[in-house]
């Protein structure tokens, strides 16, 4: 359901009238109801954390380069997923600024695990310590990616804007120029690429807020048509609206998380591992 429709569905619940075009309206009713569904949006992303907003990362560690760029559309990491993938060592953090403090201080690194920590406000930069030796080693991990809107899915034969998004496949792509779009859809994960009748760059940064009237939300229409209806009615005093948003929200995260069953009498066997074709139970030392 796009952004339009949910504004409009909403205006027609409470009585009021929008205009047809949500994004760049003046019109004062259609402006405050999109207000609205950005920051409903926002808080629903920022409740919990969306199965559908997990993503992977990984850097090289080069010689000599402490402090790495993260994902451009990084928002926060999950908890102990940071690994050396080359050494086949965990990655311990985030460390505290006592920990880093007690690291500098004695200039020694008396363990053979890395750590990690997030620091730097305007870039968001991954440190690693002790600063790398040598270089080649990758360093992996999970992240929530920071996409609770997805743009319009691409199609052939569709007419974009200069600077417009689309999904397709999984990827975002913006392009500069706009046109009519050709027969091959993008499918590149860098740089830029034509469809043969648009040119489409990658886009691998954040897409947190909605961009068009074509935009959706990656949640439930139901339950983010429900937390703007709300949050309008008691803008304006409308009576009779039944406050059901942090339950149906609640629920819906409920049933997105996957879930593991746990047996009262305990696993009949290990979990299986392989390396180099061959396989054990346990874990390898």
């Amino acid at each position: 359901m796009t952004l339009a429709t949910v504004i409009s569905n909403v205006a027609d619940e409470a009585g009021y009238t929008v205009e047809s075009s949500i994004i760049g309206s003046t019109e004062t009713t259609t402006k405050q109801l999109l207000a609205i569904a950005q920051r409903i949006n926002n808080d629903m992303f920022e409740a919990y954390p969306w199965p559908k907003c997990y993503a992977s990362g990984s850097i090289t560690l080069v010689a000599g380069q402490a402090s790495y760029a993260l994902p451009a559309a990084f928002s926060y990491y999950h908890y102990e997923t940071f690994w050396n993938s080359s050494t086949r060592w965990r990655v311990l953090g985030p460390m505290t600024e006592q920990e880093y403090a007690y690291i500098r201080g004695f200039g020694l690194n008396p363990t053979i695990y890395q750590r990690f920590q997030i620091r730097g406000i305007s870039n968001s930069e991954l440190l690693i310590s002790p600063t790398p030796g040598s270089s080649g080693d990758i360093i992996i991990f999970e992240y929530i990616a920071d996409r609770s809107v997805r743009p319009v899915t691409w199609t052939t034969g569709t007419l974009f804007a200069a600077g417009a998004y689309c999904f397709y496949n999984g990827n975002y792509y913006t392009t500069v120029a706009g046109g009519t779009t050709g027969a091959t859809a993008p499918t590149h994960t860098s740089g830029s690429a034509s469809d043969g009748g648009v040119t489409w760059a990658y886009y691998s940064g954040a897409y947190n807020r909605f961009l068009a009237d074509t935009d959706v939300s990656i949640f439930n229409e139901k339950v983010l048509e429900q937390g703007i209806l709300e949050r309008f009615a008691q803008i304006h005093g409308l009576e009779g609206v039944r406050p059901q948003f942090d339950v149906q929200l609640n629920e819906e995260f409920s049933r997105a998380t996957p879930g593991k069953i746990i047996y009262a009498a305990g696993t009949t066997r290990s979990a299986q591992f392989a390396r180099d074709n061959v396989v054990a139970f346990g874990t390898w030392i």
